[in-house]
């Protein structure tokens, strides 16, 4: 019985410094698939573009084998079974994807063009309405136990000088599962996600998205063009992205309660403006009375990005704390500590924070803007 006992505790330890095989999510928030997978997606490739639609099926079958985590070859599955006008073994393949992967996999099915044809024929358009539903109940489940942050999927790519820099910084939301410390990706809007804020009830959050930055010679930087937006956790319902107006030298944003988002945002000229947003419209209010909720916490959104916080995460039901920390090689990351153990970094390569990152400095210490990755699959 003591071997048994053991044995599940063991099963039960957490957090996981290393991933399951296993579970919603992926391995990474950063991963690369293995070569052997992305050679036979590029194998089917060339044999699609070819129209020789069943070997590319093959090829692609193949590398989901190698690497279920790698998504393209699903997709492209999906596709190809399409292009052969077998609509019903599109459908399949395409509602297999949803499931597996709802975030992006269902932005990924509803925007190909090879799958436009499912779109206009009432059963299938049901089918995968119908996946999507259950779908983003299933991946909304384990969103809302997870540890959300922000991270970057990619490495930046980097732009310097004066003038209006476009702010892709290859940035989304991920919730690490601390129990198979796999990594969920929470939204897909391109890379875009600057600073998120989350509900005290655990069931939204609401992120800032980029933008541009307004670099002028003797004058403070700024950002132009944000947006922010509303996510319903449980079901991974999507508000309206709405433009927040004119240009910003530094925005904080909290939630009040259980209620909407604040805002207070200091524009250009030193003047301080309020804002409530919920999830629908952005309205400006009068000045909000700040000391009332001192132990809100406060993300701060600047020209510079999001600083690393000060502030100590704990999950007391898992038994683990999380913070902003630098790498050895100065890179802003999360380290998580156990009740017992060693910390160990979440594995996201390319950066990650607890409410956002900082936008990266040269070491003239200029502010450095990212140009957005181009979509491939």
């Amino acid at each position: 019985m003591i071997g048994l006992a053991g044995g599940c505790l063991l099963l039960l330890a957490c957090p996981a410094a290393a991933p399951d095989a296993n579970g919603p999510g992926q391995g990474q928030v950063a991963r690369l698939p293995p070569q052997e997978a992305m050679d036979l997606n590029r194998e089917g490739k060339v044999l699609y573009r070819a129209g020789r639609f069943a070997e590319a099926r093959a090829k692609y079958v193949l590398a989901k084998q190698v690497d279920p985590d790698f998504l393209a070859p699903w997709l492209n599955l999906a596709c190809a079974y399409a292009r052969e006008e077998r609509f019903a073994n599109a459908t399949d393949e395409a509602v297999a994807l949803i499931h597996h992967a709802y975030i992006p996999g269902a932005r990924e099915v509803m925007e190909a063009a090879d799958l436009g044809a499912l779109q206009i024929r009432p059963p299938l358009l049901a089918k995968l309405r119908s996946a999507l539903s259950e779908a983003s109940t299933e991946w909304g489940r384990p969103a809302q136990t997870g540890f959300l942050f922000v991270a970057r999927s990619q490495p930046p790519v980097k732009l310097e000088g004066q003038g209006v820099l476009v702010l892709g910084m290859n940035q989304e939301i991920y919730a690490w599962l601390p129990r198979s410390g796999r990594y969920l990706p929470i939204t897909a809007e391109d890379g875009r996600v600057l600073a998120f804020a989350g509900s005290p009830d655990g069931r939204r959050i609401v992120f800032l998205r980029g933008g541009r930055l307004v670099r002028t010679p003797g004058q403070p930087d700024l950002l132009r063009g944000l947006g922010v937006r509303q996510l319903d956790l449980p079901n991974m319902t999507l508000g309206p992205v709405v433009a927040f107006p004119g240009d910003v030298r530094q925005l904080t944003m909290w939630f009040s309660g259980p209620g909407a988002v604040e805002m207070e945002v200091a524009r250009p000229e030193a003047g301080l403006e309020d804002f409530r947003f919920d999830g629908q419209k952005l309205e400006p209010i009068g000045a909000i009375q700040r000391r009332s909720s001192a132990n809100v916490h406060r993300v701060l959104l600047t020209a510079a990005g999001v600083a690393p916080a000060t502030r100590v995460v704990t999950d007391t039901a898992c038994g683990f704390s999380a913070r902003d920390e630098a790498d050895s090689q100065g890179l802003a990351r999360i380290r998580v500590w156990a009740r017992k153990g060693k910390g160990f970094f979440l594995d996201a390569r390319y950066g990650a924070g607890l409410d956002g990152l900082p936008f990266p400095a040269s070491p003239s210490a200029a502010s450095k803007a990212l140009s957005p990755a181009r979509k491939t699959r």
